[in-house]
Parts: structure tokens; C-alpha cells; sequence
């Protein structure tokens, strides 16, 4: 693969000179450094740095690449390291409100459709671009956290319609795309002696949660919530006994009863997802992404968990090209 460096107007240059380039995007981080030798110094300020390859004469693009931010020379060991944020990091840089007089700004239509209105909303147009093909993935009043960046919103937003976000960089673009998310679980299985992995299991987190709303005394507002033992909640009690581990989310301030619930639930998924830990790192081709699920079973306790990947970490030096995606928050 090449690292193909551009002028400040996204116009291609010439193939990076011998260089190491350490990158991680995903859940947190979203930069990047490239060093090369001071003598091959040929970058400035919003450059930018994307990775092709090419093959049986076909050019494959991917989502490897950002903009260059800062320069930092290094005269002792003879090397300069440019440094920035990648394309997420980008998308991260931009947060999205609601609009004036509304609590939050709700989304709905085709997903790529939202997309192209996400894009143009956050002003980055001039570099982003939406597929103009239709996903086939339906986004239905969805209401985005307020004040959440554009990056992890919008991860958020496909996630809950089976979908991911994925990107690759061509012709002066960086072009966006929802496609269905990947299950990789049900066709393979990766166990503790193939990755690196602190997984951890709680068979009884709390699984029901008390959420207090707005009112006084008998005149509050009382919702109960329930988890059975896979994570589904809903009005429904199924653990009962010692099983039942009850909580209280007290909130007067919810502006209604459907928030006071949606906060409830999501305090019932992060137990539970807590409870089903998973912090796993293993090396990876390309055809894992940021959205997509494996799971893994530790060979001595036998536990099995599915989980999402939520990071990639690119590095390339004189011994190649390496990429490993980590699971977990």
C-alpha cells in the first residue's frame, strides 16, 4: 500500500517518502502521526496524508488518512513527525445541537440521505460527501444526544439500525456510507491463546431500575424498568428473588416520561455492558470495521462474549504494515 501525500489543496503530490505512521481511530484518540528522515521534509499545514493500494491494475481506497495539523522538527535524531487527525477525528471535531427553541434535533429518512444533512450541517462539505445511492437503511426519528460530536453521533444513529459508518478518501473526498453492520460471531470465534483479552463476566448486574421523574410524593412520576438475563428491557419483570439487583435513577428534571425512560434504559444496557466486559486486542486484515461484532470464548473459564469493535490502530514501519482493532469501551 502507499501513503500518498497532497498539496493544501487536496491536489496528490507524490507517494510519502520512507516513513513510520502511527494512526488509531474509533472510539477515542482519532490522530495520527507520519515521521520521515528531516532531509525528505516535503509536508505543511493541512496537507493531507491518505493510504491506496493497487491491485491486478484496480486502486482500492480505504479509510487510512487525515490532515496534517502540526510540524515538529527534531534536529538530535534527524527526523520530522507530522501530526493530525484522521477523517473520524474530522467528523469528531464537530458537534452537533439542536436546533434554536428545540431540545433536540431529531433525525429521519435514508441513511445516507442523513448523512449528506449531517455533513452540510456540520460545514464540512467541501471534503465530505455522502454516497448518492440510496443505503436501504431506514433511520426513524432518532433523537440524537444533544451536544454529542458528529463522529460518535453518528456511529450511535447507525448502530441503532443494524448499520455502520464507513469511509474511504478519493478524487479530493472523503466518501461516507451506511451499510449493514457485520456479524462475524456466528461464522467465527477467536479464543484467549489467538488475542490479547481481559474479559470479565457479572451474572447478576442490576437489572432493574427505579427511575424517579418529575412531581412530589405520591404525585411523582414512577417508571419501573426490567432486564432478563440476555439484556432486552422492557415493563416486564423476569429476575426475581436474589436474582433481582434494583437501582434508583432520580431525575425531577426529564422534560418527559419518555426521556425519564430512555435514560433508565440506557442506565440497564451500560450494567449490563459492564457486566459482560470484554477488552480484547488481535491483529486484523482489512475486512473488519469500527461497527462490526466478534466474539470471543476464554479457553480456561469458558466464557463467551459478542462484542463490537470500536477501535483501529494503523502502524507501518520498515517491517510493514500492521492493523489491530480492539473490542471494547
Amino acid at each position: 500500500m502507499d501513503l500518498i501525500y497532497t498539496d493544501t489543496n487536496r491536489t496528490d503530490v507524490d507517494i510519502m517518502p520512507p516513513y513510520e505512521l502511527d494512526m488509531a481511530f474509533g472510539r477515542d484518540e482519532n490522530d495520527f502521526e507520519c515521521t520521515i528522515a528531516i532531509e525528505d521534509h516535503c509536508c505543511e499545514p493541512q496537507c493531507c496524508i491518505y493510504m491506496s493500494s493497487a491491485n491486478d491494475g484496480k486502486n482500492k481506497w480505504t479509510e487510512i488518512g487525515g490532515i496534517i495539523d502540526k510540524i515538529k522538527l527534531n534536529t538530535g535524531s534527524g527526523d520530522v513527525t507530522y501530526s493530525g487527525r484522521t477523517w473520524h477525528g474530522i467528523l469528531g471535531g464537530k458537534v452537533l445541537c439542536p436546533d434554536n427553541g428545540q431540545d433536540y434535533l431529531v433525525l429521519s429518512g435514508d441513511a445516507n440521505e442523513v448523512l449528506a444533512f449531517l455533513i452540510q450541517r456540520t460545514g464540512l462539505g467541501d471534503l465530505f460527501e455522502a454516497s448518492s445511492e440510496k443505503a436501504g437503511i431506514k433511520i426513524t426519528s432518532y433523537q440524537m444526544d444533544r451536544y454529542i460530536d458528529a463522529y460518535t453521533g453518528i456511529r450511535k444513529m447507525l448502530k441503532c439500525a443494524g448499520a455502520k459508518l464507513t469511509m474511504y478518501y478519493r478524487g479530493k473526498k472523503v466518501h461516507l456510507s451506511a451499510v449493514p453492520m457485520v456479524d462475524y460471531s456466528q461464522d467465527e470465534e477467536w479464543d484467549s491463546t489467538q488475542i490479547s483479552a481481559q474479559i470479565g463476566k457479572n451474572d447478576f448486574p442490576t437489572n432493574h431500575v427505579i427511575c424517579l421523574g418529575k412531581g412530589e410524593l405520591k404525585d411523582r412520576t414512577v417508571i419501573h424498568l426490567y432486564q432478563d438475563m440476555r439484556g432486552n428491557v422492557s415493563k416486564k419483570q423476569t429476575c426475581f428473588g436474589i436474582e433481582e439487583v434494583t437501582a434508583i435513577y432520580d431525575n425531577a428534571n426529564t422534560e418527559s416520561e419518555e426521556e425519564l425512560e430512555q435514560k433508565g434504559q440506557e442506565l440497564l444496557e451500560d450494567a449490563f455492558a459492564a457486566a459482560n466486559a470484554m477488552d480484547v486486542t488481535f491483529k486484523s486484515d482489512e475486512n473488519y470495521d469500527i461497527g462490526d461484532y466478534v466474539g470471543t470464548k476464554e479457553y480456561y473459564t469458558g466464557i463467551q462474549i459478542r462484542e463490537e469493535i470500536t477501535k483501529k490502530i494503523v502502524k507501518v514501519n520498515r517491517s510493514g504494515i500492521s492493523v489491530e482493532c480492539q473490542i471494547g469501551e
